[in-house]
C-alpha cells in the first residue's frame, strides 16, 4: 500500500491519480471506522471518545478563547495595515528580489512550523505552567483525536498562530510609521520576505486543518494540495503513524523529506536526551495510553 501511494506521488498520469484518490479515500474511511469502533472493555482507543481526548478537550478554557479572539483581531488588523503600506513602496525593479523573498519566506515558514511542531510534540507537558494548557494541550489532543481540528472554528484553529506573529507584525507597522520613505524603499524586498513568512506562519494551522479535511473543501484548496503548494492530505498522513516521530513540517511539507533523509529530528532528540535525560514524546505517550 505504501509503495502504491508513493508511486502516485511520483507519477502524474491521470489514471494513477484517480486510482490513488480512491485508495486513500477508502483507507481513511476504514481507519475512521477502526478508530471509532468500541473495543472490548468499553473504552475507545482513539478519536473523540478516547479518555485522554475528552480530558484534554475540557481544558479549553474561556480565558484561552479570549486570548485567541484578541490575537486574531490584532493579527489581521496589522496584516491589512502592513500590506497596504507595503504596496505603497513596491517598485517594478524590486520584482526579482520580491519573488526570491516570497519563496524564501515560504521555506522558512515550513521549517519553523516543523521546529515548533516537533518541539511541542516531543517535549514538555500539559502540566507546565501557562504554556502547558495553552499551547501543548492541543498537540496532545490532536494525536489521539486527529479529526478534532476539523471541528474547531476559525478562531480556535488559528488563534495561537496569530498570537505568535503579533510581535513581528507590530515591528513592521512601527517601521512604516517611523522610518523615512527612502529607508522603506531600500528595505522593501526584505519586508516582503518577512511579510510572506508571517502570512504563511499565520495560515499554517488552517492549512494543517485542511490536510485532515476530506469532505467539503473548496476546489482551490484541493488544487493547492494536489500540486503540493500547501500541505497535501496524503503527505501529512505519514506523520500520524504512531509514535509521530517524523514529517513535522505542516505549512507546505516541502522540507519533510530532506530533513528526514539527513535524520535532522532524531539528531536533535539524541542531543537533548543526552543532555537532559528526558525521553522524547513521553508525555504524548502518557496521554495516548489513558483509558479513563
Amino acid at each position: 500500500m505504501c509503495a502504491l501511494l508513493s508511486k502516485c506521488g511520483e507519477v502524474s498520469h491521470p489514471s494513477w491519480c484517480i486510482v490513488c484518490r480512491h485508495i486513500t479515500f477508502e483507507l481513511d474511511r476504514h481507519l475512521a471506522q477502526h478508530f471509532e469502533a468500541e473495543p472490548e472493555g468499553g473504552s475507545r482507543r482513539w478519536g473523540a471518545q478516547h479518555a485522554g481526548a475528552r480530558e484534554l478537550a475540557e481544558l479549553y478554557s474561556p480565558g484561552k478563547r479570549l486570548q485567541e479572539w484578541i490575537s486574531v483581531i490584532l493579527c489581521f488588523s496589522l496584516i491589512c495595515f502592513n500590506f497596504y503600506n507595503l504596496l505603497f513602496y513596491l517598485r517594478l525593479e524590486h520584482t526579482p528580489s520580491i519573488i526570491v523573498g516570497i519563496f524564501a519566506g515560504v521555506i522558512t515558514a515550513d521549517f519553523l512550523s516543523g521546529l515548533f511542531h516537533w518541539g511541542a510534540d516531543t517535549w514538555g507537558s500539559v502540566e507546565l505552567p501557562i504554556v502547558g494548557k495553552a499551547f501543548i494541550r492541543p498537540f496532545r489532543e490532536h494525536h489521539i483525536d486527529p479529526t478534532a481540528i476539523t471541528r474547531h472554528d476559525f478562531i480556535e484553529t488559528n488563534g495561537d498562530n496569530c498570537f505568535m506573529t503579533l510581535v513581528p507584525l507590530a515591528n513592521m507597522a512601527y517601521k512604516f510609521v517611523s522610518f523615512s520613505p527612502e529607508a522603506l524603499y531600500e528595505t522593501c524586498p526584505w519586508e516582503c520576505y518577512v511579510f510572506a513568512l508571517i502570512i504563511f506562519i499565520t495560515m499554517t494551522n488552517q492549512i494543517h486543518k485542511w490536510s485532515h479535511t476530506y469532505f467539503g473543501l473548496p476546489r482551490w484548496v484541493i488544487f493547492l494540495q494536489d500540486w503540493h503548494i500547501i500541505l497535501p492530505r496524503k503527505h501529512h498522513r505519514i506523520h500520524h503513524v504512531s509514535p509521530h516521530e517524523t514529517y513535522f513540517c505542516i505549512t507546505t511539507g516541502w522540507l519533510n523529506y530532506p530533513l528526514e533523509k539527513i535524520g535532522f529530528w532524531r539528531c536533535l532528540e539524541n542531543i537533548i536526551q543526552g543532555l537532559t535525560g528526558e525521553k522524547p514524546r513521553a508525555d504524548d505517550m502518557k496521554w495516548a495510553q489513558k483509558i479513563k
